[in-house]
């Protein structure tokens, strides 16, 4: 089981929506590296939820992979803002999708919210991607990482 991290605004999809929604799709990431990330997941693992582009970014939340990366509906979706007309060439072609989307299942809510300036704060992750200027919006988290977020929310991070 791996551990991952996605950001998402809390005035477009919040984790009390993904908690309403659940399970739901978790969808309109274009940028490549972090559409491999999500290709990556597997069933069961454990997904931390941080709301970003707000007065107070923070970790707020845990998911679960409940469905493997499907090809991401936004893509083909003209309406969309993230509409990709190459999306549907590829599905038509019978190509891998170029843009994809897992389905997540909500687990709870951390005890506390837990500020990105704390970790920003400790020295253990200063060469951490949590905390370099230009992260992505899912990213993968290593066992140390993940035990200094558990050790700073005051929570064991367990589904």
């Amino acid at each position: 089981m791996r551990h991952w991290l996605v950001k998402t605004e809390p005035d477009a999809f919040s984790l009390e929506d993904l908690r309403r929604e659940s399970p739901a799709l978790w969808d309109g990431v274009r940028n490549y590296q972090a559409r491999n990330f999500l290709r990556e997941m597997q069933l069961g693992d454990v997904v931390l939820i941080q709301h970003s582009s707000c007065k107070a970014p923070a970790v707020v939340g845990l998911a679960v992979v409940s469905e493997l990366a499907l090809p991401d509906p936004t893509a083909s979706d003209p309406e969309h803002k993230g509409f990709d007309p190459r999306q549907m060439a590829d599905l038509e072609a019978g190509k891998t999708p170029r843009w994809v989307a897992p389905r997540l299942r909500y687990l709870r809510s951390l005890r506390s919210a837990l500020p990105i300036a704390r970790l920003k704060e400790k020295p253990e992750l200063a060469d951490s991607h949590l905390v370099r200027r230009a992260r992505l919006s899912v990213m993968p988290l290593s066992e140390d990482e993940i035990q200094c977020i558990a050790r700073l929310a005051g929570d064991d991070l367990k589904p």
